[in-house]
């Protein structure tokens, strides 16, 4: 269940009315600019894996939302946001919220 109040939503609803999200692995794999990720806990295995990968690579926060989709709307199972304050913003709130689980990605 979503909740409007909270602040990781109304921060992807800054992020989106401004165009500073890329949707979809597919995009996200060639997207240059990314500062965090985020990916739903409904996403299959595979995708997961697939942007835990892009997170390790890129060297930057992954955020594991309970209902993403619902957030953003239109079944998007993952996102970047391209905007480095917002995407500090948003892993400091996470942090200490039941409902997200961040990490960290690195390089192997």
């Amino acid at each position: 269940m979503v909740n409007n109040n909270d602040k990781f939503v109304t921060m992807i609803g800054f992020a989106r009315r401004s165009g500073k999200i890329v949707y979809g692995l597919d995009n996200l794999k060639h997207a240059k600019n990314v500062k965090l990720l985020a990916v739903s806990d409904s996403a299959s295995d595979n995708l997961v894996r697939n942007m835990e990968w892009i997170a390790d690579q890129n060297e930057i926060p992954i955020v594991y939302a309970v209902g993403l989709e619902l957030t953003v709307g239109n079944n998007v199972k993952a996102l970047g946001l391209t905007d480095g304050n917002m995407a500090k913003a948003v892993a400091e709130y996470v942090g200490g919220v039941a409902n997200y689980t961040i990490k960290y990605g690195k390089r192997r």
